[in-house]
């Protein structure tokens, strides 16, 4: 399937059109000055500073803020966020090598170890690079970047391909892999695609340097990549291995292949992803770990890990139309990624607990040996700052994911408010979700359609031009044709509804989560007092959506009083009480408190 580009994709109001424009005027700009103020920015200019030495990473974080610059500017000007990007591409393509090599720390730091130190990120850094130059060229805002990292990836492949020469066969980071595909598909040459191919091949056939904390599977190198049964590993690196993967798949019609990336999918959602579809459960490593493994205080969850599952969803979209593959990308997108950025649109969370206890937090940093413990509140900029510009560029370029096309039929994926022409036909969606099941989708022209069933809809009504119609529902979609001007009112019917663990993950046995729509529900101290663990929900009757300061869903529901002394041999008591429910992307914006997700 050919997904719709998002220069085809115009979103023109509701709740994406209000969060891309905080990303535009605010967040852009925030992660900017932070990047500017620590050094980022500076480091890219070349120039030694041993007081302020750059760390080995910092070109990605400059990069992925490039590439969210690209995608605002394809859609708005703006000059001085124009400028801010002149001034980053000037300098790396002032400094870039005459060999064509990039680094702004080894070329600077270590000239020596160039392409010798397999854990240090400088294909990672590349990759990232050569995403934002590809982006920043299509969206018509700069070329130098492009033809830089046109050279820049020339020698790579000179070095790795051609000559064998580098002090290593593959990335300790994958990220290489995927952005040579991207630069050969825009670039239209071959030689790009067969480089990422080779990285993908060489994986795991060689024995490579890994960290001395750490063992062979965090890097992803314990048997070939065809021979992969189950995620393991950094989650990170893992997903943008395994979208790479399945771009490798389609664009060579590779069966084995695609079949390697469905089997690894199969893995993550069936045994290693959270509700909220966050992966990565462990600290240690960001690592997946084994089956049911899901940690709900100590859950890792990165926030840049949320974002590569959703884009391997995507490419699996791309091998085959699947709807399974939408659902989880709608389900980590509205829980997991979404809360990695405050409401403001200044802070953000690196890691996603499902529960938050503000005692442990202020315990641990009175702890001069400290346990790891997530943060209770967002904040503006990280050591390791990953996270910011990738919630950027991924929310800003969302039109990417809306809209599909296979065969002369156009899928409608996600339900955003948006305009868009694909096979000949122009959509124009209005949009009630997420906090609402309603769509109209007026489309001008004639051709077939498929529209998503969203997994959490509780029933289906259709009109067609005010007359009512029944959904035909085969694999996840509605089928229908179209021909001249058409009207379609669609209403999933959004309720709110309980989900269960598998009996395996112990530390969700027995409880149950609150979903409403997209959405999975949290409940926080501020709105509900302490002891949230004693909470119990015997049925969702007579919840109701009431004001507050997000979307809140009042739940009948009991705390469970206990006697005054540490243990007691009478039962507890249930007190009724009425539990606020806010989506869980809101928590963590009115202080520091408690958090929670599973239920009794």
């Amino acid at each position: 399937m050919r997904t719709a580009d998002y220069r085809q994709v115009n979103i023109t109001g509701g709740f994406w059109k209000a969060l891309q424009d905080k990303v535009a005027t605010v967040s852009l700009y925030n992660v900017y000055e932070q990047f500017k103020e620590t050094g980022r920015f500076d480091a890219v200019k070349c120039i030694r500073n041993d007081e302020r030495k750059p760390h080995i990473f910092w070109d990605s974080d400059v990069a992925k803020w490039l590439e969210s610059a690209a995608y605002v500017l394809a859609k708005r000007k703006d000059e001085r966020l124009t400028a801010l990007v002149k001034e980053a591409v000037a300098d790396i393509c002032a400094n870039q090598l005459p060999c064509g090599y990039f680094n702004s720390y080894f070329q600077v730091y270590e000239p020596e170890n160039i392409f010798k130190k397999r854990t240090e990120h400088e294909l990672y850094c590349a990759g990232h690079l050569i995403e934002a130059a590809v982006a920043l060229y299509e969206a018509g805002v700069d070329e130098a970047l492009y033809r830089a990292m046109l050279r820049y990836a020339d020698y790579i492949y000179e070095r790795f391909y051609e000559k064998k020469d580098a002090g290593f066969y593959t990335c300790g980071h994958p990220e290489i892999e995927l952005a040579l595909v991207r630069l050969a598909d825009c670039s239209g040459e071959k030689k790009y695609l067969t480089l990422a191919v080779y990285f993908l091949e060489e994986r795991g056939k060689h024995g490579e340097e890994t960290y001395d904390f750490t063992y062979p599977v965090y890097h992803l190198d314990r048997c070939p990549v065809r021979e992969m049964r189950e995620a393991e590993g950094h989650a990170v690196r893992a997903l943008y291995l395994y979208i790479a993967v399945a771009d490798a798949a389609q664009r060579l019609q590779d069966a084995q292949l695609a079949e390697t990336a469905r089997r690894l999918f199969a893995d993550i959602v069936n045994k290693k992803m959270y509700v909220t579809g966050g992966v990565g459960s462990s600290f240690h490593g960001e690592t997946f770990t084994f089956p049911y493994d899901l940690p709900n205080i100590f859950a890792y969850g990165e926030t840049c890990a949320g974002i590569a599952l959703a884009l391997f969803c995507d490419r699996l979209a791309k091998l085959e139309p699947r709807a399974e593959y939408h659902a989880v990308f709608e389900r980590v997108l509205y829980n997991n990624v979404l809360a990695g950025m405050s409401a403001d649109g200044k802070g953000f969370f690196y890691v996603n607990p499902l529960e938050m206890h503000a005692a442990l937090y202020d315990y641990n940093e009175g702890l001069r040996t400290k346990l790891y413990c997530p943060l209770p509140e967002r904040v503006e900029v990280f050591d390791c700052s990953c996270c910011p510009p990738n919630l950027t560029r991924f929310l800003s370029e969302i039109g990417n994911y809306l809209y599909g096309e296979e065969d002369g039929t156009v899928y409608v994926e996600q339900y955003v408010t948006s305009e868009a022409e694909l096979c000949g036909v122009k959509l124009c969606v209005q949009s009630d979700m997420p906090y609402a099941g309603a769509v109209r989708i007026r489309t001008a022209g004639s051709g077939a359609l498929k529209l998503r069933v969203p997994a959490w809809s509780g029933g289906i009504a259709m009109k067609v031009n005010g007359q009512a119609a029944k959904a035909d529902v085969a694999e996840g979609y509605i089928g229908l044709a179209v021909s001249g001007d058409t009207e379609i009112e669609l209403t999933f019917a959004m309720q709110p509804r309980f989900v269960y663990a598998n009996k395996s993950v112990w530390y969700d046995a027995g409880r149950k989560a609150v979903e409403y729509g997209p959405f999975v529900l949290c409940a926080e101290s501020c709105d509900n007092g302490a002891d949230l663990s004693a909470v119990r929900i015997p049925s969702l009757d007579g919840a109701k959506q009431t004001e507050g300061s997000f979307f809140t869903l009042e739940v009948p529901a009991q705390r469970l009083q206990t006697e005054n002394g540490l243990y007691a041999y009478a039962p507890p008591v249930p007190q009724p009480f009425l539990l606020k429910l806010i989506p869980y992307f809101c928590w963590a914006n009115r202080g520091k408190g408690d958090m929670q997700v599973w239920w009794l």
